[in-house]
């Protein structure tokens, strides 16, 4: 009884705080199991309206409370699925079972009543919720229609709703659990790399790792002496003589089944058995607990339930006859062979549940005990089969969310890396290949991220998501046509996606149409208004048309939803560059360099800050930073050697701007500031030469290379004159 009481308690302790499934009347009956019907052939009409009737149906008399909550939760899960949370809302208002209430959590965190959202959630964890571990989910445990939330559902829900209020910290504290109780929670995962605290994917996987080489670790069998259980004796008709399984680690000489014949039905009695469990009493049971607990006995290779120590569950190997029956002899021990095979982990626990309920019906009834079916066993090939399956979710897992992390961190290279080496299957997916374009275009290689853009395009041609960073993408690239029509594709797939009203307002933007754009823009914001890109693209539309107040409240806007979205902090920093606030500017540049620190357009944006405010050192600085991280970044490497004039370091400019030259052949303003360089040297001749080829090029800057130009005419002249006038007085 002891070992009974033990198990039931480890194991009853939450099922008993959690809600169970009500049992309704048989029109109860019939009319959930229609809805579920609709539900799953996603027939919410229909779905809706039938749980109406029920909600109806249980209003009258004869019903309990929990019928009537049961049915408020059908019809609310209906009403959610089909996209109508306020009208969930309000049938779950003042429910109190644990399933309505967290349905009821999720209504007010989409509608935005994020201090009840908060109260209900605080509520449910103070309710005993049921763990929920990452072997459970990928064995097939806790995946059940109850509705029952698990802790880790509940805290990603909490840190959702403190990220909504903007409270960062709680939010990374909410998340950080929700992945400690279950590491596959990729949505708690992503949001802890948005939030600038990407966890390590070793150590939130540390113990799902532990648990599988605890469970697969190999370990020696020995022969484990038992005492005879005390029961009935069955019919002499029913013992079986197995003398053909004795080799030499089995001693016994005959053998009798410990199962009841007549409790088996006939029909089961003539298809094959994979094996039966023998009839075991409490006593036994104690006996078998001081055994596996004590004298130091080494435990078979089998998995031992967490709080249920003492009772072993244990895979029988097919015999030669037809059922596989465990050895006893008649002087009470008990002898068994080494395993070759074992249970696979979601079989083994269903075997220990099923021992467990035996247990209990043994211990209650005098009644003749029925034999218990092991679920049936696996050869080892089998078994490594699923070990080698674990393992591979496990460590795919493992490599996307290192990937994203370090993408979040501004390692774009590293981020990249763990991307490629993932299997075939996974990077030939239009999410990966998304991000590994989000990559590139961080990096500045517009060029590329194109390509793996329109390489997701290809393998998931209705995907929305991050195509308004491939239309920016192609924005920078200049390609009008490939714009217009990634434009106008999303917006035919999906006239609500906010990314293909970002698409088109970028292809308006393009052709210098702001007016045009900002209403795209406007119409992505309607859609979605914790859209930050959207309001950041409207931003930058605004300053093009010279509105710069509503340009700054629409960064700062984006910044309220996300304080770390860097392309706000940038804008915001060229409008201060318009309205002549460098200091302004110098520190918006520096939170986006902050916070991107990698991005050579920024950086070069915080140098061209610094050159305006005089500050030629840190300039400098800045901009050799940028070419670091870019060699071919021609604009910093130009504006480098405009900073290197100034400071009188000829040789090194020229340098510089004979970089630029192979980089971009025909920009007149590297012949142009060739020529001041060489003029400012002395070398007339050849400054010159440069000036011409700058006129050539750029008839728009005509009158300052012209002016040049006669600036080396006249000191030719004035030289010429002074040679004349020194050879007359020679004279």
């Amino acid at each position: 009884m002891a070992v009974t009481a033990s198990t039931t308690t480890s194991q009853g302790s939450t099922s008993d705080t959690l809600d169970s499934l009500p049992k309704l009347t048989a029109v109860g009956q019939r009319l959930e199991h229609i809805i579920r019907y609709s539900l799953d052939r996603f027939q919410f009409r229909n779905a809706i309206f039938l749980a109406e009737r029920l909600y109806y149906h249980t209003r009258g008399t004869g019903h309990t409370t929990e019928e009537q909550e049961y049915a408020q939760y059908l019809l609310a899960t209906c009403q959610y699925r089909q996209g109508q949370p306020e009208l969930a809302w309000a049938t779950l208002d003042g429910c109190t079972s644990i399933r309505n209430r967290y349905l009821f959590a999720q209504c007010c965190l989409d509608l935005r009543r994020y201090t009840e959202c908060n109260g209900v959630l605080e509520w449910l964890l103070q309710e005993a919720l049921a763990p929920c571990s990452a072997t459970d989910i990928m064995a097939g445990k806790n995946v059940s229609s109850t509705g029952n939330p698990d802790k880790a559902s509940v805290l990603n829900l909490l840190g959702r709703t403190a990220r909504a209020q903007q409270r960062h910290k709680l939010a990374i504290k909410y998340f950080t659990q929700a992945l400690e109780s279950n590491p596959f929670l990729w949505e708690a995962l992503e949001n802890l790399s948005e939030l600038g605290s990407a966890p390590d994917p070793n150590s939130i996987f540390a113990e799902f790792d532990a648990t599988i080489a605890n469970v697969f670790a190999p370990r020696p069998v020995t022969a484990i002496q038992r005492v005879k259980p005390a029961i009935p004796n069955p019919p002499a008709s029913s013992i079986i003589k197995l003398e053909d399984l004795q080799d030499e680690n089995i001693n016994d000489t005959a053998i009798e089944p410990s199962y009841n014949q007549s409790s088996i039905p006939a029909h089961d009695l003539i298809k094959p058995r994979q094996g039966f469990l023998p009839t075991i009493d409490t006593n036994s049971m104690a006996v078998l607990a001081q055994i596996s607990e004590g004298n130091g006995i080494d435990k078979p290779n089998t998995l031992l339930r967490r709080g249920t120590a003492g009772h072993m569950k244990r895979p029988f190997e097919r015999t030669k006859s037809s059922s596989a029956i465990p050895a006893r002899n008649t002087s009470g021990s008990i002898t068994k062979r080494g395993f070759d095979r074992h249970a696979t982990f979601a079989n083994l626990q269903s075997s220990h549940r099923a021992s467990v309920a035996n247990v209990s019906s043994n211990a209650v009834s005098e009644q003749e005990p029925a034999a218990s079916v092991v679920p049936p066993v696996v050869s080892k090939a089998e078994l490594q089969e699923e070990l080698e399956a674990l393992r591979i979710v496990a460590d795919t897992f493992k490599i996307l969310a290192r990937a994203y992390g370090l993408f979040s961190q501004n390692k774009f290279t590293e981020s990249m890396a763990e991307y490629e080496s993932l299997p075939y299957e996974h990077l030939a997916s239009g999410w990966v290949q998304c991000q590994l374009a989000k990559n590139k275009f961080e990096m500045t290689d517009y060029i590329t991220a194109a390509q793996y853009f329109q390489r997701a395009r290809e393998m998931e041609p209705s995907i929305h998501r991050d195509m308004e960073i491939y239309s920016t993408c192609l924005w920078h690239l200049k390609q009008e046509m490939k714009l217009s029509a990634l434009g106008k594709e999303l917006k035919d797939s999906n006239h609500h996606s906010p990314q293909a009203w970002c698409a088109l307002g970028n292809a308006y933007s393009l052709r210098n149409e702001n007016d045009q754009a900002l209403k795209c823009f406007q119409r992505a914001i309607q859609l979605d208004d914790r859209f930050a890109y959207a309001h950041t693209l409207s931003g930058h539309e605004y300053k093009g048309l010279e509105e710069y107040d509503k340009a700054l409240t629409e960064y700062r806007t984006a910044l309220s939803i996300d304080d770390r979205h860097y392309p706000a902090w940038c804008g915001m920093g060229d409008v201060y560059i318009k309205v002549g606030k460098s200091d302004l500017a110098l520190i918006h540049y520096k939170e986006a360099q902050r916070l991107n620190p990698s991005n050579t357009v920024v950086i070069f944006l915080v140098g061209i800050v610094q050159e305006r405010m005089n500050r030629t050192t840190e300039a400098l600085r800045s901009f050799e930073e940028a070419i670091h991280l870019q060699p071919g970044h021609a604009m910093a490497r130009f504006e480098k050697a405009k900073v290197q004039k100034e400071m009188g370091q000829y040789t090194e400019a020229l340098k510089e701007l004979d970089v630029v030259h192979k980089i971009a052949p025909t920009e007149p303003r590297v012949f142009m500031l060739q020529g001041e360089i060489l003029l400012e040297m002395g070398d007339k001749k050849e400054a010159l030469k440069k000036l011409t080829w700058a006129l050539d090029l750029d008839s728009k800057s005509s009158h300052a290379i012209r002016d040049l130009i006669d600036k080396v005419n006249q000191d030719s002249d004035t030289e010429e004159q002074g040679y004349d006038i020194q050879h007359d007085s020679d004279g």
